[in-house]
């Protein structure tokens, strides 16, 4: 598929080989609204630096990630790399806070919307927040279903809803390859994100940081201090930096 530009004209550079849209969040929701209106489905990939690093190592992946119509900065370690790189981007572009904007143009335009993944009970949380906060949303289904356990199960599922967009929450970067590999099969829907977290810090099953925190950018420091498992997978971190900063000297 042709990455965004095609849709509307936006700057893009690369990271370790990876493409990631100079978007800030209304460039980002611009282009979404755009892709609502072209056929067939679109992908939307919320970068971080872990899937920087894997698609090192998983040229699928890289393939995957390059081959999206929009790929949004959600890490701040991808922020951080675009100023070591001398092409700074304006700051984080989540899928936490692109979900209730996307939710809103739903509402807007009366299309569905599709909510994938999660814990059990946690999508349901997450519909019923965002239809009290967004008036006219139509939350077109839910479905908790594991990626690969039954895919052609779920398919069918979103494809009788109706659904035109779909977020999928199902982690890095599972929901990705799902989307990547089952997008020609999804009639209806014109827009599928990947959304990692939100669903459980929409529905409130996990605190946000506090604002200070996320203006700050070390959003990333209050989720490990409720999260230590985190750790592993922040221990990246240091390498990608070093990565980054080679790349820039050659």
């Amino acid at each position: 598929m042709a990455p965004a530009e095609s849709i509307i004209a936006i700057d893009s550079l690369e990271v370790l080989g990876v493409r990631v849209d100079r978007v800030d969040p209304m460039q980002a929701m611009k282009v979404i609204a755009s892709l609502l209106d072209s056929p067939g489905c679109k992908q939307v990939v919320t970068l971080n630096p872990e899937y920087v690093i894997r698609a090192g190592n998983e040229p699928g992946l890289m393939r995957l990630i390059n081959g999206s119509e929009l790929i949004v900065p959600d890490g701040m370690g991808i922020v951080w790399a675009s100023r070591l790189l001398g092409k700074p981007l304006k700051g984080r572009v989540t899928g936490t806070g692109l979900l209730p904007e996307i939710a809103r143009l739903c509402a807007a335009r009366d299309a569905g919307l599709f909510l994938l993944g999660g814990q059990p009970g946690v999508a349901e949380m997450t519909s019923a927040r965002l239809r009290r906060d967004i008036p006219g949303l139509k939350i077109a289904g839910i479905s908790s279903s594991d990626p690969g356990v039954a895919d052609e199960t779920t398919i069918e599922e979103i494809n009788k809803s109706g659904a035109q967009v779909l977020a999928v929450a199902y982690g890095c970067p599972k929901q990705d390859y799902w989307i990547g590999q089952n997008r020609a099969k999804l009639s209806s829907v014109r827009v599928a994100i990947g959304v990692g977290g939100a669903f459980d810090f929409i529905s409130g099953q996990v605190p946000r940081a506090p604002r200070f925190f996320r203006r700050a950018g070390l959003e990333w420091l209050f989720r490990l201090w409720l999260e230590p498992s985190r750790a592993r997978r922040m221990a990246v971190l240091p390498g990608f930096g070093i990565k980054v900063l080679a790349s820039r000297w050659k």
